[in-house]
């Protein structure tokens, strides 16, 4: 059974239950006006042992729920001298208003995030300087608020969410992920015991049929869900399959230039969300405002969703030693620094930190991604490398393509290639033996190497390809090939092809003509091994991650039962298929 692990992870870690509540702080529920006069359920936790205050005021703001005054989280900063705000949102559990998501966070009509934090800043417990920290949603709400720039948010502490939502979180590549469903219906229906019946892998490796049922039957015998606010964000969300004015109000990085505020960003390279990561990282970097500029810091680790927080070196089925960190002292280090003002030294280390999965080894750099990377391609052509057995066993190699026959295989959206590990938001997730996708697929494998490669980056692939159909996707996975045959899943991405030359004017495929798509993904840091070998997998579906296309070039809830497709990828001198890599030179 699938354990569900997704979206509402960070529902798991902002409820962790106390072990003995109240022992640092005295909490206290408020109910804290907003503009418009509508009331969020706040609890208070003001540190009891160090003395009258002021002082300064941590806050995070959650759909999950506040938990009434039992957190860990918020004890362990008020011993350290901190007061700890948890906010229900607009129309969340105990707080008023109507709940609609990340609306009423940022810089519309309602300002939630902006009138809370000024609210706090009055408080007599308040010294007046506030941090925020938050991950996954409670992280988008921080990214919404901070280009408002409230005068007294001084600091924050933001975990893995992305910098568009329509490109890395709903529709990346073009194509409707699964995580926008299955967090609707489950927020939908909060007090019911959904997440133990969500159909695992034994359901879903044949066809959609299991999850369509599950999913269907949820929303069709629940009358409380279709008649909810989150049927109406669920229409809105699907009527909207193109980045259009929809999305850009919710867009932050096309706000970059008003964030004026020290950040520290963590996210992890099995997170679905690195690419906004990363992307927050550089964007704020170069656009943001002084202040912005001068104190930005970026930390990766080996981590699936949430994974920083659990302590645990086991990411999927592999170990990465030494991987685990202080999370909570990382984040203390951060606060005392700017909101304290004490000189401990955070701001004299290297801005970016990362962990190089291979050689499982922590580096720190000055910048991300590495100006010393060289970009350097491997060619898609014929095998074979009797390495697996896949479709057709084709090889990698740092050659150009002379003449060849292209590849073929046919995709049927009844019965999609299953999503092994990465980025998914159920489990099993992280590194993950991708050979049950591999032998459904093409394959590329290289030779065994004959020396240690680092990967560091992003990187991409460069396809030339035509379909029998008028639509279809392009699935591509980067894995590393153990001499035991253990295929280590890395990075996986999609294009959907209507997308090819953009995702706000779509432009269907003609039948048979050979058309060059690239498909960017997301970043690595990753050393494969003397011995192992570089793979690229490509096929047109991953689900559970991605709903899969129908092929008829209509819109997805006209797109069933949809046509199977005939898909050929060309490798030959005129259509050199590659994938390029960063590669890192060994010092």
């Amino acid at each position: 059974m699938v354990m569900f692990s997704a979206v509402c992870l960070a529902a798991i870690w902002f409820l962790m239950p106390a072990a003995a509540l109240a022992q640092n702080s005295e909490c206290s529920t408020v109910m804290a006006p907003m503009r418009d006069g509508t009331r969020l359920a706040t609890d208070v936790y003001v540190p009891r042992a160090q003395g009258s205050g002021p002082f300064p005021v941590i806050l995070t703001r959650t759909p999950y729920n506040k938990g009434n005054c039992d957190s860990q989280r918020a004890e362990y900063f008020a011993a350290r001298g901190y007061v700890v705000m948890i906010q229900d949102e607009r129309g969340r559990h105990e707080s008023e208003g109507v709940y609609y998501w990340l609306r009423d966070e940022g810089w519309g009509e309602r300002r939630d995030g902006y009138d809370t934090i000024e609210w706090a800043a009055i408080q007599p417990y308040s010294n007046g300087k506030i941090g925020t920290m938050g991950a996954s949603f409670t992280c988008a709400n921080q990214f919404l608020t901070a280009p408002t720039r409230p005068p007294h948010l001084e600091a924050m502490f933001c975990d893995e969410y992305s910098a568009n939502s329509y490109r890395d979180v709903f529709w990346p590549g073009g194509a409707l992920h699964m995580v926008l469903p299955t967090w609707l219906l489950t927020q939908g229906e909060m007090v019911k015991p959904l997440r133990a019946n969500v159909p695992g892998h034994s359901g879903y490796l044949g066809s959609v049929d299991a999850w369509n049922s599950w999913y269907g039957d949820h929303v069709e015998a629940e009358n409380d869900f279709t008649a909810s606010m989150f049927s109406d964000m669920y229409n809105d969300l699907i009527g909207n399959p193109y980045y259009n004015d929809y999305w850009r109000q919710l867009a932050v990085d096309e706000r970059w230039g008003d964030i004026d505020v020290p950040i520290y960003h963590l996210g992890g390279w099995y997170d679905r969300h690195i690419h906004g990561t990363v992307a927050h990282y550089n964007g704020i970097l170069s656009d943001g405002g002084e202040r912005a500029r001068a104190a930005q810091k970026l930390i990766v680790g080996p981590w699936t969703h949430g994974g920083a927080t659990r302590g645990n070196p086991r990411v999927g089925a592999l170990t990465f030693t030494g991987s685990t960190i202080d999370y909570n002292g990382l984040r203390l280090r951060w606060f005392d620094y700017h909101l304290k003002g004490i000189d401990n030294g955070v701001m004299d280390e290297p801005p970016v930190r990362i962990y190089i999965m291979g050689e499982n080894v922590w580096r720190d750099e000055m910048e991300f991604p590495l100006s010393r990377q060289v970009e350097t391609s491997f060619y898609l052509t014929t095998g074979p490398t009797n390495s697996v057995d896949s479709l057709n066993d084709g090889l990698l190699q740092s050659e150009m393509p002379g003449e060849g026959m292209p590849d073929r295989y046919e995709y049927d959206p009844a019965r999609p290639v299953p999503t092994m590990g990465g980025d998914l938001f159920v489990q099993p997730s992280g590194a993950q033996d991708n050979r049950i996708a591999d032998q459904q697929s093409l394959t590329y494998t290289t030779e065994p190497l004959e020396e240690d490669i680092e990967v560091t980056g992003f990187s991409r692939v460069e396809l030339f390809a035509s379909s029998s159909a008028v639509d279809t996707d392009w699935v591509v996975t980067l894995v590393d090939v153990h001499p035991s045959g253990f295929a280590q899943h890395l990075r996986q991405t999609l294009l959907r092809a209507r997308y090819r030359d953009g995702d706000e004017e779509p432009v269907l495929m003609e039948p048979g003509v050979i058309y060059p798509f690239t498909i960017g993904i997301h970043p690595i840091a990753n050393v494969f091994k003397k011995g192992h070998r570089i793979r690229l997998t490509v096929t047109s579906s991953s689900f559970p991650k991605w709903y899969p296309n129908g092929n008829t070039g209509n819109e997805m809830l006209d797109d069933r039962p949809g046509v199977i497709a005939t898909n050929t990828i060309y490798h030959d001198s005129e259509h050199p298929s590659r994938l390029v890599l960063p590669v890192i030179p060994r010092r």
